[in-house]
C-alpha cells in the first residue's frame, strides 16, 4: 500500500512513523508554502497529482479542517485508508471508519464503533460499546468509559474522561483533564472537574 499523507506538521510526523511500523510505503506529503521542505526524509510535495499513491489519510490535528481536506479528497475519487499501530489493542468486533488514525498503546474494546476521519491519540482508550463520531479527536490518555459516546468533530482533550453512557455532542471541546459526568450538548466548550460549560464553541 502506497500512502499519501496530507498535512506535514507535528500530527504528520506521528501518522508517517507509524504508517511505517505498520508496513505501509509514504510515498509522498502535502504541505503549504509554510511547511519545511521535507519530513522525516519524505519531499512535501503542493499537489497530489506529483504523488504516486494508492489511498490518503489527512493528518492535520484540527478537526474542522480535516474534516473538510478529508471530504475534498474524497470527492475526487480517492481511497481514504486507516493507520493503525500495531500495538493498539483492538478487539475483533470494533468497527473502524475510514481514513482514521490509531495511535500506538490505545485500546478499543468490544462492540466499540470509531467514525471516518477519527483520530485515537496515543494512549487512549475507547471501551465497550462506545461510539466515537466521524472527524472527532480523542486526546493522549484519554478514557471513554463503557457505553459512552462523542459526537461529530468533538475534541476531547488530553487525560480527559466521560462515565458510562454519557454523550457528548457535536462539534463540542471537551477540556484536558475534565471528567464528564453529564451529557454535553453541541457547539459548547467544557473543561473542569467534574466538566462545566466554560464557552461556546465559536468563542
Amino acid at each position: 500500500m502506497r500512502l499519501l499523507v496530507v498535512g506535514a506538521g507535528g500530527h504528520a510526523k506521528v501518522v508517517i512513523d507509524t504508517a511505517r511500523t505498520a508496513g505501509l510505503s509514504v510515498t509522498g506529503v502535502i504541505g503549504t508554502a509554510r511547511d519545511a521542505e521535507q519530513i522525516l526524509g519524505i519531499h512535501v510535495s503542493r499537489d497530489a497529482a506529483e504523488v504516486e499513491f494508492d489511498g490518503f489519510i489527512i493528518a492535520v490535528g484540527n478537526n474542522s479542517v480535516r474534516a473538510k481536506m478529508f471530504e475534498e479528497y474524497r470527492d475526487r475519487g480517492l481511497n481514504p485508508v486507516s493507520v493503525i499501530h500495531p500495538s493498539a489493542v483492538i478487539a475483533p468486533s470494533v468497527v473502524i471508519g475510514a481514513g482514521t488514525f490509531v495511535a500506538a498503546g490505545v485500546v478499543v474494546n468490544v462492540d466499540a464503533r470509531i467514525g471516518e476521519d477519527a483520530i485515537l491519540n496515543t494512549g487512549c482508550t475507547v471501551d465497550h460499546d462506545c461510539v466515537v463520531g466521524d472527524h472527532a479527536l480523542v486526546g493522549p490518555t484519554a478514557s471513554l468509559c463503557g457505553e459512552s459516546r462523542i459526537g461529530t468533530g468533538v475534541t476531547f482533550g488530553a487525560g480527559a474522561s466521560i462515565i458510562p453512557v454519557k454523550g457528548v455532542g457535536d462539534w463540542t471541546t471537551i477540556g484536558a483533564g475534565a471528567a464528564v459526568v453529564d451529557d454535553v450538548p453541541d457547539h459548547v466548550v467544557y473543561a473542569g472537574v467534574p466538566a462545566r460549560h466554560v464557552a461556546t464553541a465559536e468563542e
